[in-house]
């Protein structure tokens, strides 16, 4: 299982989300609550947005194939930085020496002709079998930035191909239009080579002005016949929260969300950053959640993917 960690809102150090709380991003690579069996050991990325910096639609972006948690470099970034939006991602694969770890897999992916970035909590069973099918559904600008060999880079690649087909809606409708595309499309990819096991297709999407996170499962329940460490991503437990209110705070020793007049920051993970889960809300399955920042204010807008 992968981990992901997005923020939208005032601006926060870095340092606050994934370090310094009792279950922070960092701590989850080799100290999980969730999924305490499988630990994240094949990279580590960022993207972020700060409005103080030059070119303020263009991210700061760092992705390493090495472990967060030995990272220096890494530490002493985080505790600069301080953006009003944040992608990350720890990348979990099976313990096999079939898997690839390199800096082309590592998450978020964002290709250099869109600003829309894209991480992923989940694996395609047979991805294999399905992905040069998906070639049809990519078109060929996207089809040349594909680097790596995971079938998260292949489904961005699907999803930034239809949403780049739309135009003469809004942002928000067309990205919601792509990916409830994207997920039709892999259905009937799937249906076509009758692959019926379990896949988890938590997408978490960004541009700096939105952030949209999926919990989402084809088959829920199917498992392969003959099951091994390959199977592990597959039927693994894949969670999704949120936490939201005027600024993200340290208070009695304990991060997290004040509550103000306005709900201005919300942070949207695959699992809680505090062992104390009581602010956090648990997203249910089959959910597209879509947070924006309007006004100073975050708006959620929440729709059941039903396809």
């Amino acid at each position: 299982m992968c981990r992901v960690l997005s923020y939208l809102g005032y601006p926060v150090l870095v340092e606050d989300l994934l370090y310094k709380p009792d279950n922070s991003f960092i701590k989850q690579t080799y100290h999980p609550i969730y999924m305490p069996h499988l630990l994240n050991l094949a990279g580590f990325g960022l993207v972020a947005w700060n409005n103080e910096s030059p070119n303020t639609g263009l991210p700061f972006i760092y992705r390493t194939d090495q472990l967060p948690f030995y990272d220096e470099n890494l530490r002493n970034l985080t505790q600069k930085i301080e953006p009003y939006c944040l992608l990350s991602h720890i990348r979990g694969v099976a313990y096999s020496d079939k898997k690839v770890v390199s800096k082309q897999n590592v998450h978020p992916f964002m290709f250099p002709n869109t600003n829309i970035a894209l991480a992923h909590n989940g694996a395609l069973h047979q991805f294999d079998n399905m992905k040069y099918e998906l070639l049809n559904f990519i078109n060929k600008e996207n089809q040349k930035y594909i680097r790596g060999t995971t079938d998260s880079e292949w489904l961005y690649a699907v999803f930034l191909s239809q949403f780049q087909l739309l135009s003469g809606k809004d942002e928000i409708a067309n990205l919601t239009t792509a990916l409830i595309e994207t997920f039709k499309i892999i259905k009937k990819i799937r249906y076509h080579y009758n692959i019926r096991v379990n896949s988890p297709m938590n997408l978490f999407i960004s541009n700096g002005k939105f952030i949209a996170a999926t919990r989402f499962v084809f088959d829920y329940g199917w498992r392969a016949i003959h099951e091994g460490l390959e199977e592990l991503a597959h039927y693994n437990y894949h969670s999704l929260w949120y936490t939201y209110g005027e600024k993200y705070i340290l208070e009695n020793d304990e991060y997290k969300m004040k509550e103000g007049d306005k709900r201005s920051s919300i942070i949207i993970a695959s699992e809680p950053l505090t062992e104390d889960t009581t602010s956090w809300i648990e997203v249910p399955e089959y959910t597209l959640l879509i947070a924006t920042l309007e006004s100073d204010e975050i708006r959620i807008i929440s729709y059941d993917i039903d396809i």
